[in-house]
């Protein structure tokens, strides 16, 4: 016979739930409600499987995770997202089978979702809950799975501590600005830092005076107490500062130059194919036809779309390369770029003004496609 337990977070705080869920050892699904957002978290046997925002997909909050943490653009989860619809497969699956992702960073972004969504329902002191013990198929192995009581254990330690530091970063959208040396991070936090000194300098050099807090965040791929915590430390130590929001750095929007005095001719060259292209397509839909038979044709855009996109990160990739040869290191943010002549126009930025972003890895660097 099917289990149920529901109630309110007021009379039965969310670590009674937890404990009474791990102590029996339960499997099913926990879902908590507040103020229009649902929360659902999966056990099996006493421990966690996944937990995730509910959405109107059943991997929504996943393919928005892959898309804010820099895996995939929002336009390629879409496509896997309907995918998913047709095949029944869930968006995990397909992605590596379509060879777009590996299954580590999978269960990369999977854990992270999780352990960001747990931290945000630990904090709910209003709600509902409602669990229903049932069957659950997953394709985690168990020995991977962390406790519930364990999890409940960590997740509190977190909400205690994150008292201790959000009020040297108040809102998720503040924008902050380097005004120090990461060095002097290293000294101060010698022998008691929370994070590891590699983590913390890639969250330093991402903080560039347009990137607001949750980017960052997100983009650290670290979580969100992790990551807050960093940028508080910085704050704290005045290695960062708020910037004013009127004065947020804003990249350019990209406008199309036909000047060959400007550019040179292997550089209009390039910019007018995405031209030719629009060109020719608008000839063929405008061709003569016989009148018999005649039925509408939609002209697909998304090519051209790509070519355009594709042709705009190649530049701000050549861009990095080239600073690296003429300064000898890579650039610690990409508006150095813009300082050495190396992009012009807006070029950092895609035609809606979203900005390009990277990442120092493994001796190299990662270029990132601006967030859709």
């Amino acid at each position: 016979m099917s289990v149920a337990l529901r109630g309110n977070l007021k009379d039965f705080g969310i670590g009674e739930v937890f404990q009474l869920i791990g102590q029996q050892r339960k499997t099913g699904i926990l879902e908590f409600s507040a103020k229009g957002e649902q929360i659902r978290i999966c056990f099996d046997r006493g421990a966690v499987v996944s937990a995730a925002p509910v959405g109107p997909r059943p991997d929504s909050a996943l393919g928005d995770m892959l898309v804010r943490c820099g895996y995939m653009p929002r336009p390629e989860v879409d496509r896997l997202l309907r995918d998913c619809d047709a095949s029944a497969q869930p968006l995990f699956r397909l992605a590596v089978s379509t060879g777009r992702l590996n299954e580590g960073e999978i269960e990369e972004v999977d854990s992270l979702l999780t352990r960001d969504t747990i931290f945000a329902v630990l904090r709910w002191s209003n709600g509902s809950f409602d669990f229903r013990a049932q069957d659950l198929e997953h394709d985690r192995k168990f020995e991977s799975l962390l406790g519930a009581e364990q999890i409940l254990m960590d997740g509190m330690r977190m909400a205690d501590e994150w008292q201790s530091f959000a009020e040297f970063v108040p809102s998720q959208d503040l924008v902050f600005a380097r005004r120090g040396s990461f060095d002097a991070y290293r000294q101060a936090v010698r022998g008691e830092a929370y994070a590891t000194i590699e983590d913390a300098q890639r969250v330093f050099q991402m903080i560039d005076g347009r990137l607001a807090v949750r980017r960052v965040v997100d983009l650290s791929r670290l979580g969100t107490f992790d990551a807050t915590r960093i940028i508080a430390d910085l704050h704290r130590l005045e290695l960062i500062e708020p910037v004013d929001p009127s004065r947020v750095r804003r990249p350019r929007v990209p406008m199309i130059s036909v000047s060959a005095r400007r550019w040179g001719v292997r550089s209009w060259l390039p910019a007018l194919l995405p031209l030719a292209l629009l060109l020719a397509v608008a000839v063929w839909a405008n061709r003569d036809v016989p009148a018999e038979g005649v039925r509408a044709i939609a002209v697909d855009r998304a090519p051209l779309e790509s070519v355009r996109q594709a042709y705009a990160a190649r530049r701000v990739r050549n861009g990095t390369g080239s600073y690296r040869f003429i300064a000898g290191r890579w650039p610690r943010e990409l508006g150095e770029l813009e300082d050495l002549g190396l992009i012009e126009g807006g070029g950092l930025a895609s035609r809606q003004g979203r900005p390009y972003y990277y990442e120092h890895r493994n001796g190299g660097v990662l270029l990132l496609a601006p967030e859709r």
